[in-house]
């Protein structure tokens, strides 16, 4: 630690690190101390990190204290951030933050759902107040009433706007301009009181990886320092992020994601597995199906997954009985947690649905088809002709199928031989056509 080659030394301290040293604590700050090369310092504090350093804390926190209040030439900035990076992680894992509350309910806000870019109206057709405008990529609503918004299922995320629309593709610029805005006042606002904020920042667009870390690190370092550190930079501790959506002339448009909101649309989904369809997708086949849907209608699903599609269609038109299907023993388990946390009855059985039998027809069957996985194509022409024969077998007549697939091609060619299913409507659920969703009837 004390050689006159600045590499040696970093590369000894990070070895003692990596070897959990703790004899060597001592020898290391005092090291970390007397060091003069701004691009070794951050090393040893990785290093001491590994080691029980409380007995430094105070001391780490006035270092801190003291870069924040230092203006950094622009050869040495690099390593002073990565410097202040290290102390921050050091300081925050032996004092945790301080989480604020969202409070400001009453308040109002602008904000963006986002829905993709199909549908958007499933979404503004369910806010009764505000004003509204369909996007690309969502619906931007004006409202005081942010618990409604909280109870709408078929949006992504909430997002708010800022009063600045536009960021320069300078770093240091785009900082000054979000130090500009509306971003802190947004934050006491919404919470009811100051301090300080911790965030991290997305960056979302068509820069290159490594122009967009370079990026990222310099707007935080500068906007940190802007905002007199009412803002602080926190990768796995923060309470929001500052979203900038790239445009097609480089600018950038800032959103606020709020991770202090309470979004408990979904929290009966503690089971997932790897095909299970997004819950909001889920409430979106379900809202475009409403007006087939019967209400205390017996039903199942084949391939029920973790109970989402079951759900979801529950939610917007009651069933009396609804069973779920799946070979899949983890997903029948998640299922029946999953029921259990929405409040809600179902019955799920671990079978195949093609060897499923029941005594009663049932009314409608609602289900994600399994994708094509390793199956061929003929593999999956098969399997859509054993799914419409199964199907003739367990649902009464006139009953309705609610499909959710990416196999166009094989659901046509079913309706175009069998005269017994025909086809009530078609959603394209993606520009791409990728996924549909589709609504059979049974006829005699």
């Amino acid at each position: 630690l004390e050689h006159e080659d600045a590499k040696v030394r970093k590369n000894t301290a990070l070895i003692l690190g990596a070897l959990q040293a703790e004899e060597a604590a001592d020898a290391l700050y005092e090291a970390y101390q007397r060091e003069t090369q701004r691009f070794v310092k951050s090393d040893y504090l990785i290093a001491l990190s590994n080691l029980n350093y409380e007995k430094f804390v105070p001391e780490l926190e006035q270092r801190l204290k003291d870069l924040e209040a230092y203006q950094p030439a622009e050869n040495e900035e690099k390593h002073v951030r990565e410097e202040m990076t290290a102390l921050r992680k050091m300081v925050s894992a032996q004092k945790p933050h301080k989480h604020h509350v969202f409070r400001g309910y009453q308040e109002s806000y602008e904000v963006i759902l986002t829905t993709g870019r199909m549908y958007q109206e499933v979404t503004e057709r369910q806010i009764k107040k505000g004003e509204t405008l369909r996007l690309k990529s969502g619906v931007r609503v004006k409202t005081k009433e942010i618990r409604e918004l909280l109870a709408i299922p078929t949006y992504r995320e909430q997002l708010f706007l800022l009063n600045v629309r536009t960021l320069s593709p300078q770093p240091e610029q785009a900082a000054q301009e979000l130090a500009d805005s509306n971003l802190t006042e947004l934050l006491k606002k919404a919470h009811g009181t100051e301090g300080t904020w911790y965030f991290r920042l997305g960056i979302h667009g068509r820069m290159a990886l490594d122009k967009r870390s370079e990026f990222a690190k310099k707007l935080v370092f500068s906007l940190e320092k802007k905002t007199e550190y009412q803002l602080e930079n926190s990768t796995s501790d923060y309470e929001l992020e500052i979203r900038l959506m790239e445009k097609s002339d480089g600018t950038f448009l800032p959103l606020v994601k709020l991770y202090t909101l309470p979004d408990k649309r979904f929290d009966y989904r503690k089971n997932t597995i790897a095909a299970s369809i997004r819950p909001e997708q889920a409430a979106v086949v379900a809202a475009l199906a409403r007006t087939y849907l019967r209400e205390q209608a017996q039903i199942l699903d084949p391939f029920c997954g973790v109970g989402t599609m079951l759900l979801e269609r529950n939610r917007v038109c009651p069933a009396r009985v609804m069973y779920g299907i799946d070979i899949f023993g983890k997903a029948i388990n998640g299922a029946r947690e999953n029921t259990k946390l929405a409040g809600q009855n179902a019955y799920y059985i671990n079978r195949d649905f093609f060897a499923f039998t029941h005594e009663y027809l049932f009314d409608e069957i609602i289900t994600n088809m399994p994708d094509r996985g390793k199956k061929s194509r003929e593999e999956q022409d098969i399997f859509y002709k054993r799914f419409f024969e199964k199907t003739a077998e367990v649902l009464r007549e006139n009953g309705r199928i609610i499909m959710y697939s990416n196999e166009k091609n094989f659901v046509k060619k079913q309706l175009r031989v069998r005269k017994d299913f025909v086809l009530l409507q078609e959603y394209s659920m993606d520009e791409k056509e990728i996924y549909n969703l589709f609504i059979i009837e049974k006829r005699g």
